[in-house]
């Protein structure tokens, strides 16, 4: 070879050589470029799925009150966290399923939401999803509709900086849902807790005590009793009906229902003394003591009087410890001197109403200071009548008083819960006072109430 021929060639290979470099340089450049436009992708979704979570649960919140107040207060906060953030806002109602059969349960709709009428239990409500565990039913934020879950989402374009060069011009984020409940959220809570239920069977309540007990039956089946303690107080202190005894008439249980291979609603286990009590009482008579009972119950629940809960399996956790406190009318007390304080163990009444009504708000307060937390259902005449004669205080604003502050902190309130629109407005504002109008209102709120046992809100997957 020739050095002409060398240096030619020599020159071709440093040429070739160019070529692959920079050809090298242009994918490596394309890589890196895609590499920081992907990693940019991945860092906007994450973003907008951490500015969802805030708007979705601050959203929460204000549910199951207004729905127009927390699709405001969502997207205010999507704004707030991201002012490129638009998203959409639904709602829908959460309640339990029937499990295998993904049906909604009889008794479901009403008791946490309510979506508007719908043939529910036919499933064949429009836009109905569920699964083995939840129903999830559309719920229009309308006049007269109850939701309890928002969604937001959103789906966002993310404009690339590198890889344009090779025709990407942007990235999208897919769309992106978070959503919230408030409440039960279609399966009551699990949290230990320990319940005394003060049941109302005054000669008043005799025509109702059926339904009464059949609302109460149907919250147990919702319940987990390793979890969930339950005893029954009754008004009144009855030694001729059943059950007979004190004022707390059945001691805390764990065997009400049956947990196992079916979903919820649980067996009734008919064995246990608690439901045998609710399968006893169908009779009572005497007035309507208020004051009494209250105390009874929260000394019981305290362990001021002694209670059983010692005998029972320790459980994990912080319990909650709450009264639910159910009665139809004025006080009929007669006048006992025992002290209007929760430390005597002395049964207090008297015969004038205004003083009951002042004596029970003052024992239920100091119930509330011990950490108690109160659950107040006006059924029937409560709703109407005053603590004595025909003005002044109502019973229902005092039922507002004894239960506690709704999770925003403020005062749980009385509407008039006279028609079934204000039964409605009232059961469903958030708070811890609830009214029905007639034994069928009943069915449903004992399982609200204990919904409202777990108030706070919680993210979750839709069915």
């Amino acid at each position: 070879m020739t050095m002409r021929e060398a240096i030619r060639r020599a020159r071709e290979e440093e040429g070739a050589v160019t070529i692959v470099v920079a050809l090298l340089l242009v994918i490596m450049l394309m890589v890196t470029a895609l590499a920081v436009d992907v990693g940019r992708l991945l860092y906007e979704r994450q973003k907008l799925r951490n500015t969802l979570d805030a708007a979705a649960q601050a959203g929460a919140f204000e549910l199951p009150g207004s729905a127009v107040t927390a699709q405001t207060v969502a997207l205010n906060y999507a704004t707030a966290n991201d002012p490129n953030s638009h998203p959409s806002v639904t709602f829908s109602c959460m309640v339990g399923s029937t499990g295998a059969t993904k049906q909604v349960p009889p008794n479901a709709v009403g008791s946490t939401c309510y979506p508007g009428p719908g043939p529910y239990d036919t499933n064949v409500y429009p836009g109905l999803k569920c699964n083995t565990v939840v129903c999830s039913i559309p719920c229009p934020p309308t006049t007269g509709v109850v939701c309890n879950t928002i969604s937001v989402r959103e789906n966002r374009a993310v404009p690339f900086y590198f890889a344009p060069i090779v025709g990407l011009l942007t990235g999208s984020t897919g769309s992106i849902v978070s959503s919230a409940c408030k409440g039960a959220c279609g399966s009551p809570p699990t949290n230990p807790m320990d319940v005394v239920v003060v049941a109302d069977r005054t000669g008043s309540m005799s025509a109702y005590l059926s339904s009464l007990t059949a609302a109460i039956k149907n919250m147990l089946q919702y319940m987990t009793p390793s979890m969930q303690y339950v005893a029954l107080a009754t008004i009144n202190k009855s030694t001729s009906a059943c059950p007979t005894g004190n004022w707390v008439s059945v001691p805390f249980t764990n065997n009400y229902n049956t947990p196992g291979a079916s979903a919820k609603p649980y067996p009734l286990n008919t064995a246990s003394a608690l439901v045998s009590a609710m399968n006893c009482m169908k009779t009572s008579s005497g007035g309507t003591w208020l004051a009494s009972p209250m105390k009874a119950a929260a000394r019981y629940l305290l362990g001021i009087d002694a209670n059983n809960l010692g005998s029972l399996p320790a459980r994990s956790g912080t319990i909650r410890k709450a009264i639910i406190f159910e009665t139809d009318g004025e006080p009929t007390e007669s006048t006992l001197a025992g002290a209007v304080d929760l430390n005597s163990a002395a049964d207090i009444g008297n015969s004038n109403g205004l003083t009951a009504c002042s004596n029970l708000l003052t024992i239920a307060n100091q119930a509330k200071a011990q950490g108690i937390l109160i659950i107040s259902v006006g059924f029937g005449g409560a709703n109407s009548a005053y603590c004595t004669g025909s003005s002044g205080t109502r019973v229902r604003d005092v039922l507002a008083g004894i239960a506690s502050n709704d999770p925003r902190g403020g005062p749980s309130l009385a509407g008039a819960c006279g028609t079934a629109a204000e039964i409605l407005a009232e059961n469903n504002d958030g708070d811890y006072f609830y009214c029905a109008a007639t034994g069928t209102d009943l069915a449903p709120l004992f399982i609200t109430a204990l919904g409202q046992l777990n108030s706070h809100s919680r993210f979750l997957a839709l069915p």
